[in-house]
């Protein structure tokens, strides 16, 4: 019973929660509020979940995280050519951006632009986009359209390294770096050949870590969250933040990095790769790893109250 809980989970899965969702969630646990311990309260929903507004608050507080504008559907809507020259001017800003809505993940509602694209591109993307935000509009009304500074940190073997750390309460509690040539790519969008170069950044982020611990835990704590996966990038060796999720459990954390032969390789060795990146193995014992985090909320929540 919510009555007699010691904790509250807001445990959503945010891009298919919807404004009736979070009002029912608002109604059942308004009461407990100042008495019952409250993970990732629906209240600060919109500031995880809005893309355009997660960026706006990092850059308040001085969290590195790409430059970017946004329109509303009513901007769309009544200014369309406005908003097409806005776009084309923050392009020639930055020569490469992502035409995205501010909600979705997985790569969904996401285009391309670079610096040759025509204004005809820009004109039929913002066109699907307030079609895209239009139909989303009833269910999810913070739903916005963004024009996001695209960060570039591909070497010149055309590689991008992505990196995930996860946060409990003020700690990081696991942590992983995924490589790929693809511009927006996940864990299981790894090839193989890419286990050497997986191997070395995780290794390399492992000695890292503490030196951008401040950081990564800044990025939680200003959005209001408890618990969460922040994404960033690694430019000049300072984070460049892309996103924050309130919930993680997907394909890594289930079955292991990268296609069955990369699971493979890395079990088969373990008893060596073990000392260089700890950080893959302990967070892929799917079990203990996720018997940890509970008997971790418990403890803070014992000892805070």
């Amino acid at each position: 019973s919510i009555n007699n809980a010691d904790v509250i989970w807001v445990r959503v899965r945010p891009e298919f929660t919807t404004d009736n969702q979070r009002n029912k969630i608002e109604k059942r646990i308004r009461r407990f509020r100042g008495h019952t311990h409250i993970i990732n309260d629906i209240a600060i929903f919109d500031n995880y979940d809005c893309k355009d507004r997660t960026f706006s608050i990092w850059k308040e507080q001085n969290v590195n995280c790409p430059n970017f504008i946004s329109f509303t559907l009513n901007d769309i809507t009544k200014n369309f050519n406005k908003c097409v020259n806005d776009t084309q001017l923050f392009l020639q800003n930055h020569t490469k951006v992502i035409l995205r809505t501010n909600n979705e993940t997985g790569g969904n509602g996401m285009y391309i632009l670079e610096s040759n694209s025509s204004k005809k591109e820009i004109v039929d993307i913002l066109t699907l986009l307030k079609v895209r935000c239009s139909k989303f509009m009833s269910k999810r009304n913070s739903t916005r359209v963004m024009v996001v500074q695209f960060v570039s940190t591909k070497g010149p073997d055309g590689i991008i390294d992505l990196y995930r750390a996860h946060i409990a309460f003020g700690k990081i509690i696991s942590y992983y770096a995924v490589t790929s040539k693809l511009d927006v790519f996940h864990s299981i969008d790894m090839n193989f050949e890419d286990r050497n170069r997986f191997i070395s950044m995780n290794e390399f982020l492992c000695n890292k870590i503490l030196t951008i611990e401040e950081q990564i835990l800044l990025s939680a704590k200003v959005l209001g969250c408890n618990i969460g996966a922040v994404e960033f990038f690694l430019t000049n060796d300072e984070p460049i933040f892309l996103e924050f999720n309130p919930m993680w459990g997907g394909n890594a954390s289930k079955v292991g990095f990268g296609p069955k032969e990369l699971r493979n390789y890395l079990d088969k060795n373990r008893s060596t790769l073990e000392k260089k990146i700890p950080n893959i193995y302990q967070f892929t014992d799917y079990q203990l790893y996720y018997k940890s985090l509970y008997e971790g909320i418990h403890e803070y929540c014992q000892n805070s109250s």
